[in-house]
């Protein structure tokens, strides 16, 4: 009787062990840094239970360190991208003072020039830190919103008055499509601002000139929309994706000569703006015709605290 035991104990016990070793070495297999293996299912007892949640321990490990890799990717683009765009004015600023300080120059037309040139490029290096200031700003959490109602139908009216002679300088013209009745809606003025603006000099860079830049705002129930359209140069599904994406151009080339420069940020800092608002960003854009447009909601925000992005 014993040995019967001990025999049919060993056969009903032997594919448990098996399956207890397999899962000890599929343990050390992920332990060694391999979190692509996955343990076999092929019990459907307490043991495939063990199995089933190392497999999802793996997995979201995998997923943790895909994203840490995705985040320290992030940083050094991040520094790269700023390292390379505030060199390249710092650079020419440089190159002018040198001039300006071995006398280089044949007469004070060139003197002027060379000052003018080296005050543009320190401003274009200005809007740049300024820019990256402003978005490390709205990502960290610090930015603390005050919401007050305004007539934003007043409010764009300003920011197109301000617009106007700039978009001139390109061959720009500016359309407004607007209800005449006050629109209100809650907002920090500042920072929408800010957003409206981002969006206006984004028509402005990649419009085909001559050409025209049509700005809408409209009320609806429980939303207020304002879109910015123009012509320009068509862009693929995947650019369209990425548009939003901090230090994202879609194409540097259609930078014209009119506009400088920028550092990717425009859309990203403006596409932040209007989540901190609780609101919508997004683009349509069909064969180069492009509707980059905002949607707020007209109910006053619970709260003014600062807020969190990812």
């Amino acid at each position: 009787m014993i040995a019967a035991f001990l025999f049919f104990f060993f056969l009903l016990t032997r594919p448990m062990v098996r399956y207890l070793r397999t899962l000890a070495e599929g343990l050390l297999t992920i332990a060694g840094g391999n979190l692509d293996y996955r343990l076999p299912m092929t019990n459907e007892d307490e043991l495939g239970e063990v199995a089933k949640s190392i497999n999802f321990m793996a997995e979201q490990l995998q997923e943790k360190m895909s994203r840490e890799r995705q985040i320290e990717n992030s940083k050094m683009e991040l520094i790269t991208s700023v390292s390379h765009d505030l060199r390249t004015p710092l650079t020419s600023i440089i190159g002018y003072l040198n001039l300006l300080k071995n006398d280089n120059y044949e007469n004070l037309e060139e003197h002027k020039r060379y000052i003018n040139n080296a005050y543009n490029k320190s401003q274009q290096l200005k809007k740049l830190i300024d820019d990256l200031f402003e978005y490390t700003r709205l990502t960290s959490g610090s930015a603390n919103l005050s919401f007050t109602k305004i007539d934003l139908s007043n409010l764009l009216e300003q920011i197109i008055n301000e617009f106007e002679p700039i978009a001139q300088e390109n061959l720009l013209t500016v359309r407004t499509i607007r209800d005449q009745t006050p629109i209100y809606g809650y907002v920090d003025t500042e920072k929408m601002v800010r957003a409206i603006d981002n969006l206006l000099m984004n028509a402005l860079k990649f419009s085909m000139k001559p050409g025209e830049i049509t700005v809408r705002l409209s009320e609806e129930e429980q939303h207020i929309y304002f879109a910015v359209e123009n012509m320009g140069k068509p862009i693929s599904e995947e650019q369209e994706k990425q548009l939003f994406e901090r230090f994202y151009k879609a194409d540097p080339s259609r930078n014209d000569h009119h506009g400088s420069p920028g550092a990717g940020m425009g859309l990203s800092i403006a596409k932040n703006i209007v989540d901190l608002h609780g609101g919508r960003i997004g683009l349509n854009h069909q064969n180069g015709h492009f509707i980059f447009f905002i949607e707020i909601s007209k109910i006053q925000p619970f709260s003014t605290r600062p807020h969190k992005l990812n």
